[in-house]
């Protein structure tokens, strides 16, 4: 069942640009609140959602208003969604997103009051692997820090790449039952062509629980559940990672482009930022060690995305001395950190503050 999303905060200013792929994407712009830093940094926000849903109108609750009290510009930015966008297609997104911010802020923010320089990454779920990965792309310059919220960062271990007997097989939960067949909704899994594609999509069954003019005051923009919306969240929660191993292997891999199971693991490898890193070590590559430094925020009980892929990802990083903080919450489950709402509530000084005050050690 879904809750209330976040809403967005106030003081936005809304873009957009038609990206490589020919297709239009936004972005969105909230300002530093406190002139701590002059000019200031930015932070990019990479949305979750299993890759096919999740939007940018609204950050969580702590993300914008923890930063942009510490005086960070805040952004947050949509990708192309699966099924008609690859893996791949959305790393390329948000390496757009990247260089459209260094190339625009200083007219939108001015010149003055924006150091595109000085950037932090920050995603949560897919997210958080879309930052984690983005990492290894980004030289020149470099994100100050990295963010990664419960994010997965090693897909290769994901139950959809075990042995076949042992994945996630949609037809123990029995008969689809939906606005829309599970014929339709396995066709639009495989649907590749981006005049179908969607950049903002419902994370789960929002249209289930309240209307769409709901979610249009929450997000401050006009959101309809169009047959489209309502076709992808369906399709969202029939091949979730937890029911299905042809949400990750078809919908976000397109298994069908691969001759071989080697060769579509190659590509899961090439997508799982903990492999290319262990790699790169393996190979005596230098790399490994200008990672950039990395805050973990991830709750035990997740089932979801394994506490254990943050783990292993800081060990990693740790054994190259890449400056890192990891913040655990015992028990907690996947998108725990929704109760953050401000300083106020009983965690934030253990959990959210010491990943603020990791940032701000690190963005000079």
């Amino acid at each position: 069942m879904a809750s209330l999303p976040p809403a967005a905060p106030p003081g936005f200013t809304d873009h957009t640009f038609i990206s490589a792929s020919g297709i239009e994407l936004a972005v969105r712009v909230w300002p530093a609140e406190t002139p701590v830093h002059e000019p200031a940094p930015f932070v990019l926000w990479t949305h979750g959602g299993g890759w096919f849903g999740g939007f940018h109108f609204a950050p969580l609750p702590w993300m914008a208003p923890g930063f942009r009290k510490r005086g960070y510009h805040f952004v947050s930015h949509n990708y192309r969604l699966a099924p008609q966008a690859r893996v791949d297609d959305q790393l390329s997104d948000c390496l757009e997103a990247v260089s459209w911010c260094r190339a625009n802020l200083p007219t939108i923010l001015g010149a003055d009051h924006v150091d595109v320089n000085r950037y932090v990454l920050c995603g949560e779920s897919a997210g958080g692997h879309l930052a984690t990965l983005m990492g290894l792309h980004l030289s020149n310059p470099p994100p100050k820090a990295i963010v990664d919220v419960y994010g997965a960062v090693d897909l290769a271990t994901m139950p959809a790449f075990t042995a076949p007997d042992k994945r996630p097989n949609r037809e123990a939960d029995g008969p689809w039952n939906g606005r829309f067949s599970e014929e339709a909704l396995n066709r639009l899994l495989r649907d590749r062509n981006l005049d179908n594609v969607l950049t903002d999509a419902l994370p789960w069954n929002e249209f289930d629980v309240f209307p769409d003019t709901v979610l249009s005051e929450l997000w401050a923009t006009e959101f309809r559940y169009t047959d489209r919306v309502l076709m992808q969240a369906e399709l969202h929660m029939m091949h979730s990672l937890s029911s299905s191993a042809d949400g990750l292997r078809v919908g976000i891999m397109h298994s069908e482009k691969f001759a071989t199971e080697e060769e579509l693991m190659a590509f899961v490898h090439s997508m799982s930022p903990l492999r290319v890193l262990r790699d790169r070590a393996g190979q005596g590559k230098k790399g490994l060690e200008l990672y950039p430094p990395t805050a973990f925020l991830h709750g035990t009980g997740d089932t979801v995305v394994p506490v254990e892929q943050s783990y292993t990802m800081a060990e990693t990083l740790r054994a190259a001395d890449v400056p890192l903080i990891e913040c655990y919450e015992e028990g907690e489950p996947h998108v725990f950190d929704l109760k953050y709402k401000g300083p106020e509530v009983a965690g934030w000084d253990a959990y959210i503050r010491p990943i603020l005050d990791f940032v701000d050690k690190h963005i000079d």
